[in-house]
């Protein structure tokens, strides 16, 4: 509020404070000092897909490997998720694939659909040697290592199921460089719509 302070200085504004006035800080003294500012909150419009050094989409299929809207499926749908990641050039690399499942949806088959497991899309390029694999209740996670040579595009696919009736966001998937993290994308988010089966 105007006074020196001598000692550290810590101040949490909430949103309506930190929009009703600039806040001022002002170093009286001679020595220099450091500050930190953070922010956090959550963005009224969606962030469009970007990176840096990578880009990463995602898509479905049905189990005859027909592209589908994940905006509007059936309850009990099974369906193919295909996440797709490409660098900008080749280059060794520890990676991160992220892919977070609406509330809707869960994995139906806890393993990597590996190339020839679905014959209508047998054309993906299924990348089937990942170091680790995570499917969890809320998520797909796989860690890769790239070599120097390797293709600078690489996909990965798992089979999940609609499973609750309702309106759900769609997180986005990221792909993140364990040692170097600012290289890192990350895809649209979206909706998804899981209706009841028609009887």
């Amino acid at each position: 509020a105007g006074e020196p302070w001598q000692g550290p200085w810590f101040a949490r504004l909430g949103a309506d404070e930190a929009a009703a006035l600039p806040l001022v800080v002002d170093n009286l003294g001679q020595r220099p000092l450091e500050a930190l500012v953070s922010l956090s909150g959550i963005p009224l419009t969606p962030a469009p897909a970007g990176g840096n050094g990578y880009r990463i989409e995602r898509a479905y299929y049905d189990l005859e490997g027909r592209r589908i809207d994940p905006s509007s499926v059936v309850q009990g749908e099974r369906m193919v998720a295909v996440i797709s990641v490409g660098a900008d050039a080749q280059g060794q690399a520890r990676l991160i694939i992220d892919d977070p499942l609406p509330a809707g949806f869960e994995i139906d088959n806890p393993q990597l659909i590996k190339a020839g497991d679905i014959a209508d899309i047998a054309w993906l390029n299924l990348e089937e040697n990942a170091a680790h694999l995570e499917f969890r209740a809320d998520r797909f996670v796989a860690a890769l290592e790239r070599a120097p040579r390797d293709p600078t595009r690489f996909q990965l696919a798992y089979r999940l199921r609609a499973v609750s009736p309702g309106v759900f966001s769609h997180p986005a998937a990221t792909v993140e460089d364990m040692y170097r993290p600012q290289r890192r994308a990350w895809s649209e988010t979206g909706r998804v719509t899981v209706s009841d089966p028609v009887r």
